[in-house]
């Protein structure tokens, strides 16, 4: 290719995925991402240097107006407070400005120092693995593009550009040689590319020493957080429908102890208020206290000192659950049902995060900032991506107790419970069901358990609803159609309980999720999102019941495709882990066992059998290697040695001799402009010289391989030249 076009490409290229970075980060709005995307793809085919003045004024002038408007439009929404969505428009209107307007070298430059803050702000943006390929591309494509641009600078800058008198000639040499072939090749960029390799290293290296501090301001506030159903202050019956079909993961969950025996209920937020098809809290603003020590906060400590051995013993029995949570449109923070505790990692700097508990049981993470002004720290709802660690005691409750006891039969709730116990009118034959159902059971829980069996054996599992507008949607679904999705089968039995005066309350999460085998986590998934319901049963407190039978197995996908999607979404949660979350704490860990492994390595600490077989394995192969680098060199400089590029030494021999016969160079004077002097002044050695610096030229531009001896003899004919022979009398 010529060198030109190479040059272009490669430019586009690398702006390209810096964009791409960023559009991956899902951040842009669609039609921006669109309209970026045009109109860098149409730049490609706009040449304005080309145009005539008059034309290139006015093109100019309409860029120019275009731009004061988008920067004024952006700062007005950086003072809205959407200060980095600002930024990262003006970047794209910059760029695709710079690339429209492609007339000197400058422009190619400010284009590259564009696409650089967009991949930074892809980084700031994205936790995706997808940055990681963008970033490695970005690499190799800015190695080619730096590479040739300084090459451009050279050519345009030294190539009898400044100092022609001919200047309209030079700048046709000089496209000449911005056309050529010769120059630019397969070889060269194989070669750089391998450079980039040797860069990428070096920013891993630079990555895992220099100090981090976990999630910055950018990644906390940047990332646009996922919509889901279930967890706002109000859902309608029939949301659950519309993400069943969505594969998207939303929190990938770490458990220490192996997979679990049975599906988890991931238990979100609680519902205690009914009325025409959908569920709202009433409770939703009256925090309750949690006990904290240290990192620890306990959802439902004992009235006891939570001494070191209390702790202990709560903790007794519990699953840990190491969960890593993608941005939501929610703060709470989901755990294992009957959560006993949760703790947070520390906080970046600035800021604090922390946990705050509602009435209805659900947990939720806040941030603080510090305001500057009155010392005071402020807190909001924490919905970016995070990571915490929660203790949830699965099975506390034993089954034959609550089923043998009669300490739960119906008594007065207490006026904290009487929420859970509101009712809206109901049709007689709802109510006669529920007593019917619970008709010879005794206790709370086994009255429960009555409903949960009816619900569960005598109703269908159906994402095709169908609606009777003139009953209300639970007497619809219990009478007339007797098929549903989860948060019908839940309703319907939180109304059947309350009617009998059993408090209880929807809860909506998540059930079940995939089990990564290569991972050894659990992924869930949006369409994993679930609604059940707890039960008051006494002393025992809320008990979770689930009423939702299961539905019709989905279609089912080939063991590759299974295993593909496991492994991409490991390497997913380990980009995540060590890369996106990689802070301080772990940087110390990563020192400390790479110093104990080359400790051991080098003799200093107790050696294994298998690290006593490295050491021998691995000596060896390093005089081997010793020994090839040798050799390359060796061969290296006896071909360096027939032939000469660039031959600068012998232009500077051809520079002394003209001197010695007063054609003396002058200072900024190019080799070109001194052979034209010679040939002026008809110098003996004009043409010689005018041998040497084409050869000269054809090395350094053109790339070509001149044998020294070819270049040594046109030193001598040019300090030496032959005398013409005088004509014969």
């Amino acid at each position: 290719m010529r060198f030109s076009s190479v040059h272009k490409t490669v430019s586009y290229l690398m702006c390209a995925v810096a964009f791409l970075a960023l559009a991956l980060s899902h951040e842009l709005e669609s039609p921006l991402v669109g309209a970026v995307a045009l109109i860098g793809l149409g730049s490609w085919f706009v040449e304005p240097r080309r145009f005539d003045a008059r034309s290139l004024s006015r093109w100019t002038l309409v860029w120019n107006v275009l731009t004061v408007l988008v920067f004024a439009a952006c700062v007005a929404n950086a003072v809205r407070g959407e200060l980095l969505p600002a930024g990262v428009d003006l970047i794209c209107f910059l760029l695709v400005n710079k690339l429209m307007n492609r007339t000197k070298s400058r422009d190619y430059q400010h284009a590259y120092v564009l696409s650089f803050l967009m991949l930074v702000a892809g980084a700031a943006l994205s936790s995706d693995l997808t940055y990681a390929l963008c970033f490695l591309f970005y690499v190799v494509f800015a190695t080619w593009t730096l590479t040739l641009f300084h090459l451009r600078r050279e050519m345009e800058d030294n190539y009898l550009l400044k100092h022609s008198e001919d200047t309209q000639s030079e700048r046709v040499a000089v496209e000449r040689i911005l056309a050529s072939r010769r120059i630019i090749g397969g070889p060269f960029l194989a070669g750089t590319a391998l450079v980039s390799v040797g860069v990428s290293i070096t920013a891993c290296i630079a990555f895992f020493l220099i100090p981090r501090f976990g999630f910055g301001f950018f990644a906390a506030h940047g990332r646009k957080a996922q919509p889901t159903v279930g967890f706002t202050d109000r859902v309608e019956l029939g949301e659950y429908g519309q993400v069943q079909d969505n594969p998207q993961v939303v929190l990938r969950v770490e458990l220490p102890a192996g997979p679990p025996t049975e599906p988890l209920h991931l238990r979100g937020v609680a519902f205690d208020h009914y009325q025409g098809g959908h569920w709202t809290r009433t409770a939703r603003i009256e925090p309750t206290k949690l006990t904290r020590r240290g990192r620890l906060a306990f959802v439902d400590p004992p009235t006891q000192k939570l001494n070191g051995e209390a702790r202990a013993r709560l903790l007794a029995g519990t699953i840990e659950q190491r969960i890593y949570l993608d941005p939501l449109d929610t703060s709470v923070l989901f755990a294992a049902s009957d959560p006993v505790a949760y703790e947070l990692p520390p906080g970046t700097p600035g800021t604090s995060v922390d946990i705050e508990g509602r009435r209805g049981g659900e947990v939720y993470a806040v941030e603080g900032h510090v305001d500057l002004s009155s010392g005071r720290i402020a807190y909001t709802e924490r919905k970016s991506a995070m990571r915490y660690t929660a203790y949830s005691r699965l099975g506390r409750n034993d089954i034959g107790r609550l089923l043998s006891d009669t300490a739960y039969t119906d008594v007065d709730p207490g006026p904290e419970l009487r929420t859970y116990l509101t009712l809206p009118p109901l049709a007689t034959r709802v109510t006669d069901l529920a007593k019917a159902l619970v008709a010879g059971h005794q206790t709370r829980w086994a009255k429960a358990h009555a409903v949960e069996a009816y619900l569960r054996t005598r109703l269908r599992y159906t994402l095709d609803l169908k609606r009777d507008d003139r009953y209300d949607p639970i007497e619809d679904f219990l009478f007339v159609q007797k098929a549903g999705h989860c948060e019908y089968f839940a309703s319907a039995m939180a109304l059947l309980l309350r009617s009998v005066g059993i408090p209880t309350r929807m809860v909506s999460g998540f059930y079940g999720g995939e089990w990564n085998r290569y991972g050894k986590y659990l992924a869930v998934r949006q369409r994993d999102a679930h609604a059940w319901v707890e039960v008051w049963v006494g002393d025992a407190g809320w008990v979770t019941f689930d009423p939702t039978p299961g539905g019709a197995p989905g279609p089912e996908e080939s063991r590759f495709l299974v295993r593909m999607r496991l492994l991409a979404d490991t390497v997913q949660l380990a980009w995540f882990k060590y890369v996106i979350e990689y802070d301080l704490g772990k940087q110390v860990d990563l020192a400390r066992s790479t110093g104990r492994a080359l400790s051991e390595l080098g003799g200093g600490g107790k050696s294994t059998g298998t690290l006593d077989w490295l050491r021998r394995a691995v000596r060896p192969g390093l005089v081997l290697a010793l020994v090839a680098v040798l050799v390359v060199v060796l061969r290296r400089g006896r071909w360096s040695g027939a032939t000469a590029r660039p031959g600068d030494v012998h232009l500077a021999k051809a520079y002394v001799a003209l001197g010695k016969r007063g054609l003396v160079r002058g200072v900024g004077e190019t080799a070109l402009e001194l052979a034209r002097r010679a040939r002026a002044a008809s110098d003996p050695g004009a043409e010689a010289f005018d041998q040497l610096v084409a050869r000269c030229y054809a090395v350094r531009y053109g790339g070509e391989l001149i044998a020294r001896a070819e270049l040594a003899a046109l030193v001598r004919k040019v300090a030496r030249p032959v005398k013409p022979a005088r004509a014969a009398a």
